[in-house]
């Protein structure tokens, strides 16, 4: 039907865009995606799902591209999360307040859903993961260089 082949569309614009995304915000990435050293603790390996991404106080979260917001909810200690599904694609914000946007609603790319929140140390870093239904990719290979 066409609610498939609009998926498949956008999946397909999505999947185009590799390496091209702007940032959802300005920064550098802090703890990088898959297996590595936890920053603290040592000897402890930890598994990274996506990226860390510092950032300045305040700053606003940018959705990556054209989607629907599929899910607005509260993660334990580290402020809202907002999951995007775009088509087979989905980008997933974590660390957001004063969120702009609602679930069920249809965004366009580099709309604002909120702003970073800031960690008990005043530090403004947002976890930033992009899954293709549920495997988890290295966003840095989709980002702008």
């Amino acid at each position: 039907g066409e609610v498939s082949e609009a998926a498949i569309a956008l999946s397909a614009s999505f999947a185009d865009n590799k390496n091209k995304f702007p940032w959802p915000v300005s920064g550098f990435v802090s703890q990088g995606f898959g297996r590595q050293a936890h920053p603290v603790l040592k000897g402890i390996i930890i598994q990274n799902d996506g990226v860390n991404i510092q950032t300045r106080n305040n700053e606003e979260v940018h959705v990556l591209f054209n989607g629907q917001v599929s899910a607005v909810s509260p993660t334990p200690g580290l402020g809202m999360t907002i999951i995007v599904k775009h088509g087979d694609f989905f980008t997933v914000y974590t660390g957001v307040k004063d969120i702009a946007v609602k679930q069920g609603q249809t965004v366009s790319t580099n709309q604002v859903l909120g702003k970073v929140q800031s960690n008990a140390d005043g530090i403004s870093e947002l976890r930033f993961q992009i899954r293709k239904n549920f495997d988890a990719l290295n966003p840095q290979e989709w980002l702008r260089n």
